[in-house]
C-alpha cells in the first residue's frame, strides 16, 4: 500500500526524476551518491536531525555547532575535490562556479550560495534557504575555498529567517587537503534495488529547499558524520560514561568512542519516541517491514533477518550495513521501546557478515 494517497500527491516529477538519476537505493537499505563515488547518505527531514542534534549537545553537555561546522566544512572540501574542476571562464569566473555549486545544493536539500561582498582579504556570503546553521556555515567556507583556490579563516551568524552569513578571511597557512574518511566497521553494502526511499515523494518548495509530505529534507553523507566524530571525540576524555547506559559496543575500546556513541544512539532513541510513529511487531519477521519504513526510507540500513531470543520481545537482529551503528542502534531500541512499551538496551558487534544487534528488556522481568 502507498505511503500517500494518489489524488493526494503534490510531488515534482521534474525533481523526484534527478534525485532518482543521482541517488540510487541498494537492498541493503543504503542510499548512494553517485556523484561522490558511491558514497552512503542520510535522508533526513530536517526537524529530525536537528531534535537528534539537539539532543546530542545535552545528552553530552557540551556545544558541538562549531565542530559540526568543520567537519561540514572538510566533508565538502573533500567532496568538490571528487568531481571535475570547477568551470574556468575570463570573465564571469565566480558567477559561474556559484551556479555549479547552487545546482548541486538544489538537489541535496541544503540551500543557495550568495555574495554579499567580496574584497582582496576576504568575502561575506550569504547561504539562503539554509538547512542547518552551522553545515551552512561550513559548507560555504568549503565551496569558496574551491572557487577562489586558497584557504579562508570563517564565522558566521545565523539571521533567523532562513539565512546564514558567513564572514570569510583570507588564510596564508598551508593546510592540506581532507582525506577520506575511515569507516571503522564492515559494511555489506548490497546490490542496486528499486525499494522505496523518501526522495521519491519530493516537493519542489524554492531554489535549495524541497519537502516530503510538509517536512524539509536534506541530504547528509556518511563522511560527515565520521568527520564530526573524529573532530567531538579529543574533548570527550573527561566525560564520564553513564554507569546505566542503554547500549554495549563489542569491540570498541576507546573511551572517547563508547561515550560519543552511546549519546548519539541516545540521541536517536529519544528522536524517535518523540517524533511519535507507530510501531507495529507481533512476530520478528515484522521487524524488516518496521526497518523499511524507519531505517531503509532514509537510508540508515536495513533489517535483514531477527530471532526470537526470550519470551519478552527480546530479538537479535542482523544487519547488512548501517550508515552509523550508533544512529542505526538508537532508532531500532526506540522501534522496540514504542512497540513493546518498555525501556530497552542494546548490545551492538559487527564482523564480515554485517551488524548483529540485541534487543532486549532493559530491567529483568520476574
Amino acid at each position: 500500500m502507498p505511503l500517500v494517497d494518489d489524488s493526494m500527491d503534490e510531488s515534482t516529477p521534474w525533481l523526484i526524476a534527478q534525485l532518482q538519476e543521482r541517488y540510487f537505493p541498494t537492498d541493503a537499505g543504503f542510499i548512494i551518491d553517485t556523484q561522490a563515488e558511491d558514497s552512503a547518505v542520510w535522508c533526513s527531514t530536517l526537524p529530525a536531525f536537528e531534535n537528534w542534534f539537539a539532543e546530542l549537545e545535552a545528552i553530552i553537555d557540551q556545544p558541538l555547532g562549531r565542530r559540526l561546522a568543520h567537519a561540514s566544512a572538510e566533508s565538502e572540501e573533500w567532496r568538490w575535490n571528487l568531481v571535475p574542476t570547477m568551470p574556468k571562464s575570463w570573465l564571469g569566473q565566480q558567477k559561474k562556479r556559484i551556479a555549479h555549486v547552487n545546482s548541486d545544493w538544489a538537489i541535496r536539500g541544503v540551500g543557495q550560495l550568495e555574495m554579499m561582498e567580496v574584497s582582496s582579504e576576504g568575502a561575506t556570503l550569504l547561504v539562503a534557504n539554509r538547512a542547518q546553521t552551522a553545515l551552512a556555515a561550513g559548507m560555504a567556507n568549503a565551496v569558496w575555498e574551491c572557487i577562489e583556490e586558497q584557504r579562508f579563516r570563517f564565522q558566521w551568524s545565523d539571521r533567523g529567517v532562513g539565512e546564514t552569513v558567513v564572514e570569510c578571511t583570507r588564510d596564508s597557512r598551508q593546510i592540506p587537503s581532507p582525506k577520506e574518511s575511515i569507516i571503522p566497521w564492515i559494511d555489506c553494502r548490497g546490490v542496486l534495488a528499486e525499494d522505496e526511499r523518501l526522495y521519491d515523494r519530493a516537493r519542489h518548495e524554492a531554489d535549495g529547499l524541497w519537502t516530503v509530505e510538509g517536512n524539509r529534507v536534506i541530504m547528509l553523507s556518511r563522511d560527515l558524520l565520521l568527520r564530526f566524530e573524529a573532530l567531538t571525540t579529543p574533548y570527550l576524555t573527561a566525560t564520564q560514561r553513564s554507569t546505566d547506559s542503554r547500549t554495549k559496543w563489542e569491540g570498541i575500546s576507546e573511551h572517547e568512542e563508547i561515550v560519543l556513541w552511546d549519546a548519539m544512539a541516545e540521541a536517536a532513541r529519544r528522536q524517535f519516541l518523540a517524533s511519535g510513529e507507530l510501531v507495529l511487531i507481533a512476530s520478528t519477521e515484522h521487524w524488516i517491514s518496521v526497518s523499511k519504513r524507519h531505517l531503509a526510507l532514509q537510508g540508515l540500513g536495513l533489517v535483514m533477518g531477527a530471532e526470537e531470543i526470550d519470551e519478552h520481545g527480546g530479538v537479535k537482529i542482523r544487519a547488512s550495513a548501517a550508515l552509523h551503528p550508533a544512529i542505526l542502534v538508537g532508532r531500532l531500541i526506540g522501534c522496540w521501546e514504542r512497540a513493546e512499551g518498555r525501556s530497552a538496551k542494546a548490545t551492538w558487534t559487527s564482523d564480515e557478515n554485517g551488524h548483529h544487534i540485541r534487543l532486549e528488556s532493559r530491567r529483568e522481568i520476574a
